[in-house]
């Protein structure tokens, strides 16, 4: 049977699945975010008007593929915002290290293809925050709310928290991983991290 005109051929979702995943590959690389939308479709092995009709737009595409670095994430997000692990101390101790060890895994490379791509444009700046940025601070968000809930942290604007608790650490990683800090600055971010959760706790104590 023929398909109906406009209608999407039995491979479609398939073949899209695929360019997303030559092109993540792509665009997490050092320089990735930089790479033009002809030069992503040679990395996919299509040409630009089949990478066009498949995405639309560089815009489109590169909106796509942090939505799917999203998705790809939930389960470690969802483990993050509420995974019993213990008391206070022990639970923030632990979410600031499975940060760490994400980062230094991959999530590093996320956001900085997310910031480099993102940073002053209008209509990817909103996707990087609400795709890759805020999952993260509302992942932290839940597990403070937890520990508030609890009488183990005072009562708070908890989105407050939340950026005060994640921030300084990404930015910390920033500075030492993707902006190679470590080379001419180096940090001992274990060490950090144990100050930083001090500090955090001695701010947010009941």
């Amino acid at each position: 049977m023929a398909r109906v005109k406009g209608s999407r051929n039995a491979d479609y979702e398939k073949e899209r699945e695929r360019l997303l995943e030559a092109v993540r590959v792509r665009l997490l690389a050092p320089d990735g975010a930089q790479a033009s939308f002809r030069e992503l479709a040679e990395v996919a092995g299509v040409s630009v008007a089949t990478l066009r009709h498949y995405f639309g737009s560089r815009e489109a595409l590169l909106s796509e593929v942090m939505a799917d670095m999203h998705r790809r994430g939930l389960p470690y997000l969802l483990a993050a915002a509420t995974e019993p692990r213990g008391p206070v101390r022990e639970s923030l101790q632990w979410f600031l290290q499975e940060l760490l060890t994400g980062w230094r895994l991959g999530v590093g490379a996320v956001h900085a293809f997310g910031l480099t791509a993102s940073v002053g444009h209008q209509t990817l700046g909103p996707v990087y925050v609400q795709e890759l940025l805020e999952p993260t601070l509302q992942s932290a968000e839940a597990r403070l709310s937890r520990h508030i809930a609890d009488g183990e942290l005072r009562r708070c604007d908890v989105r407050h928290a939340a950026l005060e608790l994640v921030c300084p650490v990404v930015l910390g990683l920033l500075h030492q991983v993707q902006l190679s800090g470590a080379k001419c600055r180096p940090l001992d971010v274990e060490r950090f991290l144990e100050d930083h959760l001090e500090t955090f706790l001695r701010a947010y104590a009941p």
